[in-house]
């Protein structure tokens, strides 16, 4: 279940980057393309820690 509400939160994360994205030095871009980087790195993780 976790990784689901991970994989939502890099989704909706991605949607509100590529709603901003024309500014990309705004702060609601920056912090959608942070959160979309922690989100997925943290997704990736999770995958490669679970197969173990």
């Amino acid at each position: 279940m976790k990784p689901l509400v991970i994989l939502f939160a890099v989704q909706s994360s991605a949607v509100s980057f590529v709603k901003y994205y024309q500014d990309f030095w705004d702060l609601p871009s920056i912090l959608s393309f942070g959160s979309l980087l922690a989100f997925s790195g943290y997704l990736i993780v999770h995958f490669l820690n679970f197969k173990k």
